[in-house]
């Protein structure tokens, strides 16, 4: 029930302005077009690979390893970026799929000398935490919050600042965007029913349990809770002090505030929440494990903000870049060597 509300909670101008208007596309569009825009003006130096450690080989592509912590690490990456979808099989695969392309990047790049240094990394890295509205350090910390590695959001950064160099120098590809399609995007967008208004109910849960003891003494157990309950709600004044209110009452449990979707509450919920009104409490119920209160903490409409204009040229500008690069990488791919040791990973 409240999936819709962390969904929303995560839509701020730098992320919601999705290219193929997936669900999960935003974020990993914004971090894509910045690292375009500072693969342009990549200067040619000389670079390494960094080697990851192992515990199964998975792929081996121009004798460079790919292993199952690098293929989990791009999963989480991808997680985190917004950028996931489909089955844990789908999600292993096309993690793979985005290393093999990575490997090949950075060979290609080797090839022409054009691989960034950490200071052009350190730049990108920090363009794409300053577009989501935070810090590198403030990254850093949302990525090892997943489980994802520096090191394999840099191996990220590097293929793609090189590549996309390449892309534009020895490919010659060149990315326009008029006013047109950045309109007809644009409209689209603010078309999508997503972006519409969405009206949330603030609820906090208190549950008083009920220990399971038997059939006769069950009924005067929920009856002494009940009793309590009451006298939780005498006490209760508002949702910023509900935990004052269990105060000398044994065993009280209270939620955090949560924001629900209207459209998420039954309706029968609703009206009765609606009668009460903000700032009071629904209750004493009966359930299962004991005996139930809600606090309606108030109400209130959240509201997508739409992308801007440049955001969205930029990624309609990103969205050309990949397909180009998807071409080029399709010819390198053929004169790759790449041999998979998990054969089901070719399927």
């Amino acid at each position: 029930m409240l999936r819709h509300l962390q969904a929303i909670r995560a839509l701020d101008p730098m992320t919601k302005c999705e290219l193929t208007m997936t669900v999960n596309r935003p974020l990993r569009a914004i971090l894509m077009s910045t690292l375009l825009a500072a693969g342009l003006a990549l200067a040619a130096v000389q670079g390494a690979p960094v080697a990851h450690a192992s515990q199964r080989l998975v792929v081996v592509v121009n004798d460079q390893p790919i292993t199952d912590y690098d293929v989990d690490q791009r999963m989480r990456l991808k997680q985190a970026l917004g950028g996931s979808g489909g089955s844990a099989a789908e999600q292993r695969k096309a993690a793979l799929q985005e290393l093999i392309d990575d490997v090949i990047k950075q060979a290609e790049a080797k090839r022409n000398k054009v691989e960034p240094n950490d200071k052009q990394i350190s730049d990108a890295i920090e363009r794409m935490a300053t577009n989501i509205g935070t810090t590198p350090a403030g990254l850093t910390e949302t990525l090892q919050s997943k489980g994802v590695s520096m090191s394999a959001l840099k191996q990220f950064v590097a293929a793609t600042l090189a590549f996309n160099w390449i892309a534009g120098q020895q490919y010659n590809v060149k990315v326009e965007v008029n006013s047109a399609e950045v309109d007809r995007r644009l409209a689209s967008i603010q078309a999508d029913p997503r972006f519409e208004p969405v009206p949330v109910y603030e609820l906090r849960e208190i549950s008083l349990p009920v220990e399971a003891m038997g059939a006769e003494a069950s009924p005067q157990l929920f009856q002494a809770r009940a009793i309590e309950a009451q006298q939780y709600m005498q006490r209760f004044e508002s949702c910023a002090t509900a935990r004052d209110a269990a105060n000398g009452i044994f065993n009280v449990k209270i939620t955090d505030t949560v924001q629900v979707a209207a459209r998420d509450l039954p309706e029968d919920m609703r009206k009765a929440l609606d009668d009460v009104g903000a700032g009071n409490l629904l209750g004493p119920m009966r359930g299962p494990q004991g005996i139930q209160i809600v606090a309606y903490c108030g109400r209130k409409t959240l509201e997508p903000p739409m992308p801007t204009r440049d955001q969205v040229e930029s990624m309609l500008r990103n969205e050309k870049q990949d397909m180009a690069s998807q071409r080029i990488l399709r010819d390198l791919r053929r004169s790759a060597y790449i041999d998979y040791k998990d054969p089901s990973l070719t399927q």
